[in-house]
């Protein structure tokens, strides 16, 4: 469970590794820009950065909305408590997680900002180091190098310890350059007693982004036999 420091009375700031300094600057990109330690930045679910530190290398997210409502509010979220936050939630998840030795980012710290009955938060965990998406793998003509068995292996312990991903897709799931599978992006995830419905939910999620892309892209070569490899290592 995240440890929950009240910096000012609008001000929360959520520390899961209590070794590292955080403070409420480790959450703004120009702060590290300062440091001469941003190295990047990215699109997801919130704007999102890379920091190469002496501290480590993480990812900054500001949490934004998605869909329609984004166009009025893009960024602030109703307040109901700091346990309810989206950033103390998934930071709450990856603790359980990496509890359960699943392949998933270490989890740093989160900031949350109220303004008038609404609150605007960051995340902070650690980069994989060495990996690279399931997309951008495929899209570079590498796929026949991936083991498809192995990433529906790793799919099915986390749907064994009851981890539903709300968004899985082939850009949520990593390889390292030792083959090792990841699985990122928590957000709005949650651990919930295990049922095929949902399992099967996440598992045609995952197949419509990877047909998806493979419409999009001419060079995203992803085959059914690939497909039968994964669910073959998902069922075991």
């Amino acid at each position: 469970m995240p440890q929950t420091i009240k910096v000012s009375p609008t001000v929360h700031l959520l520390q899961s590794d209590a070794t590292l300094p955080i403070n409420a600057s480790w959450f703004e990109p120009d702060f590290w820009q300062s440091q001469d330690a941003l190295s990047g930045t990215g699109n997801g679910r919130g704007a999102v950065w890379f920091i190469n530190s002496t501290f480590g290398d993480f990812v900054i997210r500001h949490y934004r909305r998605g869909g329609l409502v984004a166009k009025f509010n893009k960024s602030t979220f109703f307040y109901t408590g700091i346990k309810n936050t989206r950033p103390w939630q998934e930071l709450n998840l990856l603790e359980t997680m990496r509890a359960l030795k699943l392949p998933v980012p270490r989890p740093i710290g989160g900031l949350v900002t109220l303004v008038r009955g609404f609150y605007r938060s960051t995340l902070i965990t650690e980069t994989i180091p060495h990996a690279s998406d399931l997309f951008d793998i495929i899209k570079q003509g590498k796929s026949q190098d991936l083991n498809w068995t192995e990433i529906g292996a790793v799919i099915k312990r986390f749907h064994e310890a009851g981890i539903y991903h709300s968004d899985l897709n082939c850009h949520n799931i990593m390889i390292d350059r030792d083959s090792a599978v990841w699985v990122i992006d928590f957000d709005k995830c949650e651990q919930r007693p295990i049922h095929v419905t949902w399992q099967q939910n996440n598992i045609d999620r995952l197949k419509r982004s990877l047909d998806k892309e493979s419409e999009r892209h001419t060079s995203f070569d992803f085959s059914n036999a690939q497909w039968r490899d994964f669910m073959e290592g998902y069922r075991g």
